[in-house]
């Protein structure tokens, strides 16, 4: 087979090239075809790529089922045109070859690369890729070789192996979203290219939320049943045509999360006991609650410190549509503790109330919470009402509030006792 110029001198470049462990591709050939009739003495499949088919991106290595023949000092892989003109797209073995038991080399390009130095890219067309195994430049003895096909689109793969599959990749948004609860939630997946068509099955983990009809482009899902919390939505894309187009998933999930009406506030408590019967006061914030002064009551072994106080009012307004649930109130206290030896304290349950509504909304459809007394576990150290409304009332402004009673063990040391009781407003549960 006679051998043009243009190949001599791109088999002189790769030797040079390869010496110093690289390699890079000859001018482009236009329009590159399969050369009729094959070179002879090929063993045409015996070449193998360690990638079979893909987008353009890959860069195979190369495999041969057979060594080179005795004396052959450099071998490489080309591709072969109509007009035998050749172009270099692996790396050089040089030294020993015949390599044992066959031709292996890394290529030195990707495939996209492949197609634009040896043809010409947006066209359907094929390449004989072949191993050259010879002595110095020019061109030597062709062993095994392979014909590789590639779509207009730029994906590819090896003849014989069924047609171009091309890729598709599927995408999520928005990437993030905070909601209420019952909010229409929408998630849309877009799958590229836009021809592919098939079906689109939105997860949560292992849990399939919907699975769309078959279309192409867009895919959406919506609901307002998610519940509170985050979610971690993933599309999965099932092509209708497999031979045509691969499935995709998601690399990056969407997150949405349900948040509940939910606010919490604090009010500061505290007692300071005499060194006799005691005078006990009680702040809260803002403010400060004079609670008088704590006394002695009871008999004998039954005697205890007591005090009485008013919890600092608890306002409420509630503007939302009716469509939105009630709301509750509630209130839990902590150990009280001396505030200048934390060694002493005593427990949260010596603090009782007895809830009240002091103002009521509108319409009048605020209820007070049950009254907890002192002494009883767990008391108001478990979360506890204070008031609040059933589903679809409280609307508009109210105040809550609650008569409060101390007591505490009359062997108390004398100091000053803090505690804070943490007032919570629950806007998405009503009172039952």
């Amino acid at each position: 087979m006679k051998t043009s110029s243009l190949k001599r001198q791109a088999l002189a470049a790769a030797v040079v090239l390869g010496a110093m462990g690289a390699a890079v591709l000859a001018p482009s050939v236009a329009q590159a075809q399969l050369p009729n009739p094959f070179p002879a003495g090929i063993t045409l499949g015996g070449l193998h790529l360690s990638v079979t088919s893909g987008d353009g991106s890959e860069t195979p290595n190369f495999t041969a089922d057979h060594a080179c023949p005795a004396g052959t000092n450099l071998a490489n892989v080309n591709t072969i045109d109509l007009s035998n003109v050749e172009q270099t797209i692996s790396g050089n073995a040089i030294g020993v070859v015949p390599l044992s038991p066959g031709f292996a080399i890394a290529g030195n390009t990707d495939m996209s690369t492949v197609q634009l130095v040896a043809g010409s890219l947006g066209t359907d067309e094929s390449f004989l890729f072949l191993v050259d195994c010879r002595t110095g430049a020019g061109h030597g003895t062709y062993t095994d070789a392979v014909q590789v096909d590639f779509a207009a689109d730029g994906s590819w793969q090896v003849h014989g192996s069924g047609p171009v599959v091309q890729p598709t990749t599927t995408t999520l948004s928005p990437a993030t979203q905070t909601v209420a609860p019952g909010t229409n939630v929408t998630v849309t997946a877009t799958v590229s290219p836009a021809s592919a068509t098939g079906t689109v099955e939105f997860k949560e983990g292992a849990t399939t939320l919907f699975t769309t009809p078959s279309g192409s482009g867009t895919f959406t899902y919506s609901s307002t049943a998610l519940a509170l919390g985050t979610h971690s939505i993933t599309a999965t894309f099932h092509s209708g045509n497999a031979a045509a187009f691969s499935d995709s998933a998601s690399t990056s999930p969407a997150t949405v999360t349900i948040a509940s009406d939910t606010a919490t506030a604090s009010e500061n408590i505290q007692v300071s006991v005499p060194l006799e019967q005691g005078v006990f006061t009680m702040t809260v914030d803002p403010g400060i609650v004079d609670m008088g002064t704590a006394h002695l009551q009871g008999t004998a072994g039954a005697q205890h410190f007591h005090a009485e106080g008013n919890l600092k009012n608890v306002n409420v307004s509630d503007g939302r549509d009716q469509t939105v649930p009630g709301w509750s109130v509630t209130g839990q206290v902590g150990d009280f503790t001396n505030t200048t030896d934390a060694t002493k304290h005593f427990s949260g349950t010596s603090l009782g109330w007895v809830p009240a509504v002091v103002a009521q909304n509108p319409a009048a459809d605020v209820v007070a919470g049950p009254g907890v007394g002192t002494g009883v576990t767990p008391g108001l150290t478990a979360a506890s009402v204070l008031g609040g409304a059933q589903a679809g009332k409280g609307l508009g402004d109210s105040k809550l509030g609650a008569a409060l009673t101390l007591d505490f063990p009359r062997g108390t040391t004398p100091g000053t006792y803090a505690a804070t009781i943490t007032i919570t407003g629950l806007g998405g549960t009503p009172l039952a």
